[in-house]
């Protein structure tokens, strides 16, 4: 079993915290402390709570912020991630992150949304 993020969307109703973040890298915890924890922190510690070890990530809108913490989140969670890029994810919907994700998605998932 695989668990699988989708966080491509850009998060307009979120700006300005999403101009040069996405969703799931928004902070959750108190403005300005840098130790705060986003969603995808939360999805990926749950991820790992209930024993999985592999995750994929569908990536789009600042996709380089999620891969310049790919290797961090992977050793704070020990978890492997995989990146699956959706290079529509600012015209198109979830159902086209499901669609890039259609590999991982025979393997079997727990699927997130990368936002809630």
């Amino acid at each position: 079993m695989i668990g699988l993020v989708l966080a491509a969307g850009a998060g307009r109703r979120l700006r300005p915290y999403t101009d040069t973040l996405p969703k799931a890298l928004v902070p959750v915890g108190p403005e300005g402390d840098e130790e705060s924890i986003t969603v995808l922190d939360l999805t990926l510690g749950n991820f790992a709570e209930v024993g999985l070890t592999e995750v994929a990530i569908v990536v789009g809108y600042r996709k380089e912020a999620v891969y310049a913490r790919r290797e961090a989140l992977e050793a704070k969670y020990g978890v492997k991630i995989t990146l699956i890029d959706n290079d529509k994810a600012e015209e198109w919907n979830n159902a086209y992150s499901l669609w890039c994700a259609r590999d991982v998605l025979k393997q079997g998932v727990i699927l997130a949304n990368g936002d809630t």
